[in-house]
């Protein structure tokens, strides 16, 4: 893939461990679609951030991605409704 020297700074951890981690990603999503470069967004949805996804694991990393992540374009997160199933 192609990186600006931002892209790679961050690739290498030097903008935090959030940065990295989510280029990480990235790089891997890249890998599985072809991609050949990132490209420039003026807002993103995160989705997937309900308890019922999630549970502990996924609070640990979010709350691992929060020490140091800080957003770069405007960020919404997806509603997390209480809907629950028994069974």
């Amino acid at each position: 893939m192609e990186l600006t020297p931002e892209e790679q700074e961050m690739a290498e951890g030097k903008h935090g461990k959030a940065a990295q981690k989510t280029m990480e990603i990235l790089i891997t999503l890249r890998e599985i679609y072809g991609a050949k470069r990132l490209i420039n967004v003026s807002s993103v949805q995160i989705a997937g951030v309900s308890y019922a996804n999630l549970n502990e694991p996924g609070l640990e990393w979010l709350a691992d991605m929060a020490k140091d992540g800080k957003v770069k374009s405007f960020t919404t997160l997806n509603p997390a409704g209480k809907s629950m199933a028994f069974f």
